[in-house]
C-alpha cells in the first residue's frame, strides 16, 4: 500500500531576475525620452511680467524656438547669447542666430520658418520696445508665429 500522506519535497523557487531589470531599464529610458523638458526652457536670469490674460498653452508646438530676453537687452538663444547687432559684448546677432536655427530646423526636419513658433520671454524690466526689435528681427527671417510668456496672475 502506498502511503496518502507521502509529501514530496520541491525545490525552492528562484526567479530569473535578468527579464525583470532588461524590463525595469527600459521603463526608465523610455520615460526620460517622453519627459517634458519645459522646465530646460527656462532661465533663472528671466522675471516674467504678471498679466491676468496669461494662460497655460493647451498644448506645445510641434516646433519652437525659446528667446530669452534679458534686464540688460542680452537674448540668450540655446547656449548663445546674442543682440540686435553685433557688438564687443556679444558673441552673435540675433540676426544670424535665428538664421541659424531656422535653417538647421529646415533641413534636418523639413520644417519652414512659417511653421516654427518663436516663444519670447522677456523679462518684466525690458522695454516693450525692445521685445518688439527682437520679434521684427524674427520676423526679417521668415518666422511669423510668436508666443509671449508671462506669469499668471492668481486670484
Amino acid at each position: 500500500m502506498r502511503n496518502k500522506r507521502s509529501v514530496s519535497r520541491l525545490k525552492p523557487a528562484d526567479p530569473n531576475m535578468t527579464p525583470m531589470i532588461d524590463v525595469v531599464f527600459l521603463l526608465i529610458s523610455f520615460f526620460t525620452l517622453v519627459m517634458n523638458f519645459s522646465q530646460a526652457e527656462q532661465n533663472e536670469e528671466v522675471t516674467l511680467p504678471k498679466s491676468e490674460l496669461a494662460q497655460p498653452p493647451d498644448a506645445a508646438p510641434p516646433e519652437m524656438i525659446t528667446l530669452q530676453v534679458l534686464a540688460d537687452h542680452t537674448i540668450i538663444l540655446g547656449n548663445r547669447k546674442c543682440g540686435i547687432e553685433n557688438d564687443d559684448l556679444r558673441s552673435t546677432s540675433l540676426s544670424a542666430a535665428i538664421h541659424d536655427e531656422l535653417d538647421v530646423l529646415h533641413t534636418l526636419r523639413r520644417v519652414e520658418p512659417r511653421d516654427v513658433a518663436i516663444v519670447v520671454r522677456g523679462d518684466a524690466s525690458v522695454d516693450v520696445g525692445f521685445v518688439q526689435k527682437t520679434i521684427s528681427v524674427c520676423q526679417d527671417r521668415g518666422a511669423d508665429n510668436f508666443i509671449l510668456r508671462a506669469r499668471q496672475v492668481r486670484e
